[in-house]
């Protein structure tokens, strides 16, 4: 899939299958991220078969997620921009994964470390 199609093609999906991510397709999308990474300063990983990544009762009653078990984890050292690099950073990556045919959706819950 072409990027203006991946673009056009790309919305929200909050109910999902238990097809894994596997093969190609994961090869491909841990370079792009790899690649991301090295070219933003950020920490984005793919966690995956983690049933309880969408268990706390506000994600599930608000944002309604339904056999969500993967997800990236996008983090980076605080800085005046990390929320714009975040996004920028972090759409690149879900239109990415549209064209590899993985469908998703945004949540964020944002925290430092103490």
């Amino acid at each position: 899939m072409e990027i203006d199609e991946a673009i056009r093609s790309r919305h929200s999906v909050r109910q999902y299958t238990d097809k894994k991510i596997e093969g190609e397709t994961l090869s491909k999308l841990q370079a792009e991220i790899d690649a991301i990474n090295k070219e933003s300063g950020l920490k984005i990983r793919l966690i995956l078969d983690e049933p309880k990544a969408f268990g706390r009762l506000l994600l599930k009653s608000v944002v309604k997620f339904k056999g969500a078990v993967n997800y990236f984890a996008i983090t980076g050292k605080d800085s005046d921009d990390l929320e714009e690099r975040s996004g920028y950073y972090g759409e690149r990556l879900v239109i990415y994964a549209q064209s590899l045919g993985l469908n998703t959706c945004w949540a964020m819950m944002a925290g430092k470390k103490e």
